[in-house]
């Protein structure tokens, strides 16, 4: 038994030491009191410490991603989202119960984050596309307003114009993808929550 808590808490390594210690404790009295002595019978209860690592890992990330909601129910921080989705995927993968199902969910999640990538990189060349614009409209406004003045200042005018695009398009695109980060990150915990069943473990103590 000693050996299967000392590996759980190796791979518990991105908890706190707080978290970690809580998480071993709640294990090693569950596998004491059931009397789970040896090594095999661990793992016949709760399955690897590297699998319990990684359901362990994928609730403290949904519980924190919950807790970090605003009163409008936003979350303030999104880039977490991502490191939930991502413990999610390696915790479906882990349970041998859901292994067939996991398997699916990983390729269309792969096909989201494919998905949102080609969002990102199309976003990314509109916006280098209008810095291009913008910076021959203003260098043609530059160049011909001491010969033609009106027409140096429509070209001075159109660039400005293609800035300011420019300015409110970066904070737009960004909220954007924050979006989609999030959407996918809700979908998988709602999977996760309707896939992964608690071990007994978990339902005897409601951890």
């Amino acid at each position: 038994m000693n050996k299967f808590i000392d590996e759980l808490a190796e791979h518990l390594g991105q908890l706190s030491v707080e978290e970690r210690q809580d998480a071993v404790e709640f294990y090693s009295e569950y596998l004491q009191d059931g009397n789970f002595t040896e090594y095999d019978d661990a793992v016949k209860e709760l399955g690897t410490p590297k699998q319990l690592a990684r359901k362990i890992l994928a609730d403290y990330s949904i519980k924190e991603s919950d807790a970090a909601k605003d009163s409008n129910g936003r979350k303030k921080k999104p880039k977490s989202d991502a490191k939930t989705i991502w413990l999610i995927i390696l915790a479906l993968l882990s349970t041998p119960v859901t292994i067939p199902l996991a398997i699916g969910l990983v390729a269309a999640g792969f096909g989201v984050i494919i998905g949102i990538l080609g969002i990102i990189f199309a976003f990314v060349m509109i916006l280098g596309s209008l810095i291009i614009l913008a910076g021959i409209a203003i260098f043609a406004g530059v160049t011909v307003l001491s010969a033609e003045v009106w027409t140096g200042i429509y070209y001075l005018g159109m660039g400005l114009a293609i800035l300011g695009l420019f300015v409110v398009a970066v904070p737009i695109g960004k909220w954007l993808i924050d979006l989609l980060v999030h959407w996918t990150s809700v979908l998988s915990k709602w999977v996760y929550e309707k896939v992964v069943p608690k071990n007994r473990a978990e339902k005897r103590g409601n951890h």
